[in-house]
């Protein structure tokens, strides 16, 4: 990790728009049964330091390790709520408890989004906190 001071970290689930559009129904089922998480494809903990947002955790189809860091400048848009790529179907209740947070970004010239639950127990999320304080840090 770089020498920037931390700021918040949290447990975190992430699945990138890619990941959904090709994910298989073996994962869209593991998402609905009742003890199950929500659909992701890596599980870590999210940092946010000055300048940039750290997800590090383990990519569950690799089944290996994984560090993606998004700087701050790289970021164009936060939204929370379901969208035309993760929908409420994706959920186990239609969306009735929580939503994603989707933070779209530049990376390569192209603009990507990541999905993120954060904080996520027993049907519920800290993604509207998560996003509240992401607008703030961003501005």
């Amino acid at each position: 990790m770089n020498n920037l001071t931390m700021i918040v970290q949290a447990p975190a689930l992430w699945i990138f728009e890619e990941d959904i559009l090709n994910r298989s129904g073996l994962e869209w089922l593991g998402a609905h049964i009742s003890l199950g998480k929500p659909l992701h494809r890596y599980e870590g903990t999210i940092t946010i330091n000055e300048n940039t947002l750290l997800l590090e955790g383990f990519d569950n189809r690799q089944k290996a390790g994984i560090s993606f860091e998004i700087l701050k400048g790289q970021m164009e848009q936060l939204y929370h709520g379901f969208d035309k790529t993760f929908t409420a179907l994706e959920t186990r209740d239609l969306g009735l408890s929580w939503y994603p947070l989707r933070v779209t970004f530049q990376n390569e010239g192209d603009n990507k989004n990541v999905y993120l639950i954060i904080n996520y127990r027993f049907g519920k999320t800290d993604n509207l906190e998560y996003f509240e304080f992401l607008k703030q840090w961003v501005s």
